[in-house]
């Protein structure tokens, strides 16, 4: 199994960084556009069983996508922000419970918009900003992906407390804190070698720390719809992952807050 899994994360990997280094802008908004429509086919295999629905929330959310083009950036990162910390509230608040808000299929399906239509529209928007070198959204994935694989090998060889064990029982807090470790350790090595305005290797640092903590909060959040659907995985797709969902639900709640970031310190 853990063969698998390296496998698949090696080729999906490499695969995903050639289409963000040598693909052009929108040829990168296609690629992560495909990505998102079967991520958002298995959101709605969480919500609903009924084909026509399924099929609906995709088409709905590629809409939402290129309407989210003719938006301000900052608006849509902040929005998605804030819709973030409610859902940390929603992870870490009701740990054992659903809150009242998240009963109604309406407000899940919402949340499946929010989960991915902002985190495509950054990562396009961060290609964008160097269409030749993504040094930006690369650096961002760098930070997500060792959070992940730190956390997921620490969590084995040292992990006892649970993070979540009602959401997701294999996390672990010595995982997570490793993860943590792992990303501040990117992050100040890709503001020492970006030299971006403003952002010191300790701030880069800081970011690093920030990133991860957000990627718990998406990791945690798919976790627990999948855990109220009652299914082990989102999809198949990627052997000893399982779904395309399973793979980039950290990643859709790092990349609001690392765009507006990268906004704030007025990297265009």
């Amino acid at each position: 199994m853990l063969k698998e899994r390296l496998l698949t994360a090696l080729f999906a990997g490499a695969a995903v960084l050639a289409g963000l280094w040598f693909l052009n802008t929108a040829g990168v908004g296609i690629l992560l556009g495909a990505v998102t429509l079967l991520a958002a086919f298995e959101w709605s295999g969480l919500v609903t069983r009924r084909p026509a629905a399924r099929l609906a929330f995709p088409a709905l959310a590629a809409l939402l996508g290129w309407a989210s083009l003719l938006l301000p950036l900052s608006a849509v990162m902040a929005v998605a922000i804030l819709w973030w910390v409610w859902a940390a509230g929603e992870v870490f608040v009701f740990r054992d419970r659903v809150s009242p808000v998240w009963r109604h299929a309406p407000v899940k399906y919402l949340s499946g918009f929010l989960v991915l239509v902002p985190a495509w529209r950054g990562c396009v928007a961060l290609k964008a900003q160097d269409p030749l070198h993504p040094a930006l959204l690369i650096w961002l994935l760098a930070m997500v992906w060792t959070a992940d694989s730190v956390a997921y090998f620490a969590g084995r060889a040292f992990g006892r407390r649970r993070l979540a064990p009602l959401v997701s029982p294999g996390k672990t807090v010595e995982g997570a804190l490793a993860g943590v470790a792992g990303a501040a350790i990117i992050g100040g090595i890709g503001a020492s070698w970006l030299g971006v305005v403003g952002l010191s290797a300790g701030r880069g640092a800081l970011l690093g720390v920030a990133v991860a903590m957000a990627s718990i909060v998406g990791d945690l959040l798919e976790s627990k719809a999948k855990r109220l659907a009652a299914v082990k995985d989102s999809g198949h797709l990627l052997p000893g992952h399982g779904g395309i969902l399973d793979r980039i639900d950290a990643l859709t709640a790092a990349v609001p807050l690392f765009v507006w970031t990268m906004r704030y310190l007025g990297v265009r």
